[in-house]
């Protein structure tokens, strides 16, 4: 038994991170981002993708570490009688995550103004996308009589971002709170290869040119709606890297050499996120 776990431990910690990487590499290799990421890393490429290999093993320790953690409720929830003094921010986490994916940015949120935060978490496996987008809208409903009329900001990573976009571009914009910002962290625009290894329907329904992905791309966000991506440019669950491109019109970042899952615990990135926040526009969707 001891083994058999030590066995999941070396698989889950350090066997899946290179596998990823090699595959990342490979792709590159043989794409004209190769060219690319030489010249965003000034020829240390191969120095970029160790930083983000040992990225991805440490940020896995710790997404594991606080799975758990969305068992303790009062953390994805505003106190009671907090104060309103800016807009509630919204987050959606990725595909086999939960709302502990966001224990990092607690701190920083509060820190600067944003004492309004509400975690959305779904099941990645029984639902498909329009239900989980679904679930959303009657989430956001329903703590939305916690801030009537007010807008909201929305900050989704990977899958979260398609979720956060498919709500702002809803057909029916009178149903839940508007939207004045959106950013996304790593999320795969134009879907991803590697869901090959995912497991479930969700998963497979993001690959690259699937009917899902076709259908968000048409999918336009107001104009009145400002709308920002971060992204890694060693990111390993998101191949090829032109699916992390955003729709045009989005203002684009590209982050330190960190993993698709360290967005959500790399300080600076969380720095990032929130200077793109306080910069967005404050008036709502029309």
């Amino acid at each position: 038994m001891g083994f058999i776990l030590f066995l999941m431990v070396i698989t889950v910690f350090l066997f899946f991170p290179l596998a990823t990487y090699i595959l990342f590499w490979y792709e590159t290799a043989n794409s004209a981002y190769k060219d690319e990421l030489a010249r965003l890393s000034n020829g240390r490429t191969g120095s970029w993708i160790f930083r983000a290999f040992v990225s991805s093993v440490l940020s896995h320790i710790v997404a594991i570490g606080c799975y758990p953690l969305v068992l303790v409720r009062s953390f994805w929830r505003p106190a009671p009688g907090v104060r309103a003094s800016s807009p509630p921010v919204i987050l959606i986490h990725g595909l086999y995550h939960n709302a502990s994916a966001w224990i990092r940015f607690r701190g920083p949120l509060r820190r600067a103004g944003y004492d309004r935060m509400y975690a959305f978490t779904y099941n990645s496996f029984r639902p498909d996308f329009q239900e989980i987008c679904g679930q959303l809208e009657r989430w956001l409903m329903e703590i939305s009589r916690h801030f009537p009329g007010e807008g909201i900001i929305l900050v989704g990573h990977s899958m979260g971002g398609l979720l956060a976009k498919a709500y702002a571009a809803r057909d029916d914009r009178s149903r839940g709170p508007a939207v004045k910002a959106l950013v996304t962290l790593g999320t795969p625009y134009g879907g991803s290869k590697m869901v090959v290894f995912g497991v479930g329907h969700l998963a497979k329904s993001l690959a690259c040119g699937s009917l899902l992905i076709r259908e968000l791309e048409g999918k336009q966000v107001p104009s009145g709606v400002s709308c920002i991506a971060l992204r890694s440019p060693v990111d390993n669950l998101v191949l090829p890297a032109a699916s992390l491109k955003p729709p045009s019109g989005w203002r684009e970042e590209v982050t330190d050499p960190i993993c698709h899952v360290a967005m959500l615990y790399h300080g600076p990135t969380i720095r990032r996120v929130l200077n793109q926040m306080k910069g967005t526009a404050v008036s709502p969707e029309a």
